[in-house]
């Protein structure tokens, strides 16, 4: 199957939106005719990621976060992103990137934490489009301790750590906001819409302190742990149309909890 034809089907299962306009999703390194028998996931690209691709003779690579994202000035291949790009190109593997279309997509990285999370119902926290579709989601679920839901989705999101906001930990939370990757933009949305707790990642110390001011909880489960697992879902859809597929798993942080 050539690598257009797989574009076609993500954007038809998934419902893909138009992307932001600060984002580049899309081919990165290849081209569209190219045939495709062999796919790695995964949400970032680095050197451990490409020698594995190469090592199981992998056709394209698909992540979340794209590989390039401001312009290209040059190609030094002594560097670290440069012997990446001779690594593909020699090993004829395309790259392609699906980002913030997937983030907002209607069966996108938001439908995948809440079904995580259990929300069954939910809007759109931070709708961008004229059809309503945006980052996030927020909605209800039964009447838990905030520290016991800590707990909850930290186990749900197979977290090492997460960190917990909130001024009273007796706090009866039901109103859930969250949003997958750095959500702190969305911390007055989660306020506006009188949510108990916003789960999302990369919160700072005064983004903290804001969203506790506004008696906002927050739950910062890391930007890849709220993202990682909606991986899982381009997986089904690819082998569905009968696609050898691999989730390649690492967080390229390489944070320890210690």
């Amino acid at each position: 199957m050539d690598l257009k034809s797989i574009i076609d089907i993500l954007e038809s299962e998934l419902k893909l939106k138009p992307q932001d306009s600060w984002d580049n999703s899309g081919l990165q390194i290849g081209s569209t005719d190219s045939n495709i028998n062999k796919i790695m996931l995964t949400l970032d690209l680095d050197m451990e990621a490409t020698e594995e691709a190469v090592k199981e003779n992998v056709d394209l690579i698909i992540t979340h976060h794209p590989f390039f994202f401001g312009s290209i000035k040059k190609i030094d291949l002594n560097t670290y992103d440069g012997k990446i790009i001779r690594e593909l190109i020699n090993s004829s593997i395309n790259l392609y990137s699906i980002h913030t279309n997937y983030d907002i997509a209607e069966y996108g990285v938001s439908a995948n934490i809440a079904q995580k999370l259990n929300i069954k119902d939910y809007k759109v926290l931070q709708p961008i489009n004229s059809d309503e579709s945006g980052y996030g989601g927020i909605g209800e679920i039964s009447p838990v301790n905030i520290l016991d839901y800590a707990k909850k989705v930290k186990e749900s999101l197979n977290a090492n750590g997460i960190k917990l906001y909130c001024s009273d930990y007796s706090r009866i939370i039901k109103r859930v906001a969250f949003c997958g990757g750095s959500g702190s933009d969305f911390i007055d949305n989660a306020i506006k819409e009188e949510a108990d707790v916003y789960i999302t990642g990369d919160i700072k110390y005064h983004q903290a302190q804001w969203a506790i001011k506004n008696n906002l909880c927050v739950i910062d489960a890391g930007h890849y742990n709220t993202e990682i697992h909606s991986l899982g879902k381009l997986k089904e859809i690819l082998e569905k149309a009968n696609m050898e597929v691999i989730l390649f798993k690492k967080n390229m942080t390489a944070e320890m909890i210690i």
